[in-house]
């Protein structure tokens, strides 16, 4: 009995009907998950709608979305940077890891990354979580790298932590983690049993039409040929007659039997198909308008409630998991921190509205004496004069007149 699990239950349980306790759904049934294999992940990564997910998160998260503290980093982030981040924003979500390596021609990837004078001459490779396994991992409690890989190897090189930014998706708990190679749990395993029904249905929808349009002849005999197998012929005349009238087939049966029923009616293919994708929005996080590519249905309906859903999202991942690792990256190479702009997903019609807004507020704020320049300036409404401020910088202070020389201005310097 010590090795039964334990099931969830309800804490009811009928007293006078056994049958109810058994049929009882919640202590009947238990969750259960298990690893998705890098076969099939790399099969989802080639399918449409797995294919869309990835290329949604990552384009949206990405697309003009940094901001810097320079335009040289913002150049050199351009020009050297950013294809790599992109490629291991796809592949983390994808496979649960993006590793991009950093290495000088002819260095030892083993040893760490040193001192690099020109950039220009470095390479880097950006590999997916199918590819990387990790060789030893620190398991110091007093290391600021606890449970941190020492090592990684990729075709057979061993490669150093420093020369490596490690992109790790939804980071599985300490017991599970040597299972995922310490990496994290890929976008498709999440919402694996998802991909799976909307395949089920869209498996299923092609067989339906064929059926539901599927021509019958009554042939006179046509069951006696069959007794005698003599069908070949009669069969391949009309094998032939179909393949000149449509590419679906026709059904042969005896004129002798009755046939009730020639078509099937697609009933509620729609409903079915809307469920899945339903379900498949809700654990990818991204709205059904998006995900299909469909304006927001409903009466009056905007679509700012699914922006908004979006918003919160990409959001979250640029966040929690793409911040860090692009700071890194920007850190090795001596560059200054980026964050990520505010307004996502925002229009021009937005942003006028808004504009709009803070000028009425900075016109109030006149009417009350104060600062409405700051206000203005503040809401990116108008931009501060950087020439004025540069000659008010320089200006020396000057130091308001005593009461003697105050006199003397007026004309009472003899008196004085």
């Amino acid at each position: 009995m010590a090795n039964v699990p334990r099931l969830f239950t309800d804490g009811i349980q009928a007293l006078n009907n056994m049958l109810a306790n058994r049929r009882n759904a919640q202590v009947n049934n238990r969750m259960t998950a298990s690893r998705v294999d890098w076969d099939e992940l790399r099969a989802i990564y080639r399918m449409g709608m797995g294919s869309k997910i990835i290329r949604l998160k990552s384009g949206i998260a990405l697309n003009d979305t940094l901001q810097f503290e320079s335009e040289a980093d913002k150049d050199f982030y351009i020009n050297r940077l950013q294809q790599h981040v992109k490629s291991a924003s796809k592949y983390q979500l994808a496979f649960g890891r993006a590793l991009v390596v950093i290495h000088e021609p002819g260095a030892d990837l083993s040893q760490p990354l040193g001192t690099i004078s020109d950039w220009s001459r470095v390479q880097y490779h950006v590999f997916s979580g199918d590819m990387v396994y990790v060789q030893s991992v620190n398991m110091d409690l007093n290391s600021p790298n606890y449970f941190k890989p020492q090592r990684y190897s990729v075709r057979g090189f061993t490669i150093h932590p420093s020369r490596a930014v490690d992109f790790r998706y939804v980071e599985p708990v300490e017991f599970d983690a040597p299972e995922y190679f310490y990496g994290g749990i890929p976008e498709f395993e999440l919402i694996r049993n998802e991909l799976v029904s909307d395949q089920v249905v869209q498996r299923a929808v092609p067989a339906i039409l064929e059926k539901s349009s599927t021509l019958f002849y009554k042939v006179k005999g046509f069951k006696d040929l069959l007794a005698d197998k003599q069908e070949t012929t009669l069969v391949t005349y009309f094998t032939e007659m179909e393949n000149l009238r449509s590419i679906y087939g026709a059904g042969i049966v005896d004129q002798q039997d009755e046939i009730e029923v020639h078509s099937q009616a697609l009933t509620n293919l729609a409903e079915s198909d809307m469920i899945t994708l339903r379900r498949l929005a809700m654990v990818t996080g991204l709205p059904l308008s998006w995900l299909v590519g469909e304006a927001a249905r409903g009466l009056n309906s905007t679509g700012e409630g699914e922006r908004q859903v979006l918003k919160q999202t990409i959001e979250s991942y640029q966040s929690e998991y793409l911040l860090a690792n692009i700071n890194r990256l920007m850190a090795l190479h001596g560059r200054g921190e980026v964050q990520f702009k505010d307004g996502l997903l925002e229009t021009d019609i937005d942003r006028m509205d808004m504009q709009t807004k803070a000028i009425d507020n900075a016109l109030k704020l006149w009417q009350m004496g104060e600062d409405y320049k700051a206000y203005l300036e503040d809401h990116a409404v108008v931009t501060p004069d950087d020439f004025a401020k540069f000659f008010a910088e320089e200006e020396e202070p000057v130091e308001p007149p005593s009461e003697v020389n105050l006199q003397a201005l007026l004309g009472g310097g003899n008196e004085a």
